[in-house]
């Protein structure tokens, strides 16, 4: 597969369950092997089941780096983009009610089971309810420092289940009774991260990275079709001024994965009928491919000393 088809940093990846669809249903905003920023998504089925949220993504230039997305059960998805503002449905309803009241766009949503979910917003806010389950989520959450938390992914299919990732780039999760081999191949990321997290503690000061998708985003707007929502950030009323925070970052986009991994295609669309908030564009790939890492960029030449250059001047004159 060339380049362009290869994923060599993902910058949102999200999983949709395989509802009335023979196949899965994926979507996938990343940074290509030959360094362009490209959207992907499963083909088909993706626009069938959420053609609101296919038309949004396909609205606004720079969504493969900027969007974030997350699915639960029975068609129920979230997403929001810096300056776009949010585009869900089926979401709690309590959920939708903290939404709408936040002057700033969310920057990770997650939706559990039974309505269980999490919302960190480009303040650095948190608010959850998760309704009893991800007990020791729960208790994560609660004991975190306030603007500490970049990034929480809660199963819609199991109620312990959880991923999260902190600023100083360390992470907890439970992912008990997960299959051997899946396990196998994030832990030794996790191991990864945790050795390049104990290098830079004892070399260069942390420095927050940015999120793809989760960047300080203005005050947000909203209108109201249907059953899909939609926030317009651009057409929100102005808030107070937010004190600015570091942007949540993803440790996905700070690690290249030692696994290697494929690169799915995506493409077409219909229609059907949202909740609205804020607003891309599939690509077709070709078959499976292993990925490689990114060439790294070559050294600069040495700048030439002033003796040489006096030598040179002296010679013309």
């Amino acid at each position: 597969m060339s380049p362009e088809w290869r994923i060599a940093s993902p910058y949102c990846l999200a999983l949709a369950p395989q509802i009335d669809s023979p196949e899965p249903i994926w979507y996938a905003g990343c940074k290509t092997l030959d360094g362009e920023d490209k959207l992907f998504h499963s083909q088909t089925y993706f626009d069938v089941n959420y053609p609101d949220l296919a038309r949004w993504i396909k609205s606004f230039p720079n969504a493969a780096r900027s969007c974030f997305v997350t699915f639960g059960q029975n068609f129920s998805y979230f997403a929001c983009a810096p300056g776009h503002g949010s585009i869900w449905a089926g979401i709690p309803s309590d959920l939708e009610s903290r939404v709408k009241k936040s002057l700033v766009t969310p920057t990770c949503v997650g939706i559990g089971m039974k309505d269980a979910w999490f919302v960190l917003f480009s303040n650095g806010d948190l608010a959850w309810n998760l309704r009893g389950y991800y007990n020791s989520l729960n208790k994560v959450l609660a004991e975190a420092a306030p603007g500490t938390v970049n990034y929480v992914a809660i199963s819609p299919y199991n109620k312990q289940h959880y991923f999260i990732a902190f600023q100083d780039r360390t992470v907890k999760y439970n992912f008990q009774g997960a299959p051997s081999e899946w396990m196998r191949l994030m832990t030794e990321v996790f191991d990864l991260w945790a050795v390049e997290h104990s290098r830079m503690q004892h070399t260069v000061p942390l420095q927050a990275q940015s999120y793809a998708h989760a960047q300080q985003v203005p005050a947000q707007t909203y209108l109201q079709p249907q059953s899909t929502h939609i926030i317009n950030a651009s057409r929100l009323p102005m808030a107070v001024p937010v004190s600015p925070q570091s942007a949540p970052s993803s440790p996905l986009p700070i690690y290249t994965s030692p696994i290697q991994q494929n690169a799915v295609p995506a493409v077409a669309f219909v229609e059907k009928t949202p909740h609205y908030g804020v607003a891309n564009m599939p690509v077709e790939l070709p078959g499976n491919a292993l990925l490689s890492a990114p060439n790294t960029a070559t050294g600069l030449p040495e700048k030439e000393t002033g003796k040489k250059r006096k030598s040179f001047l002296s010679k013309l004159f």
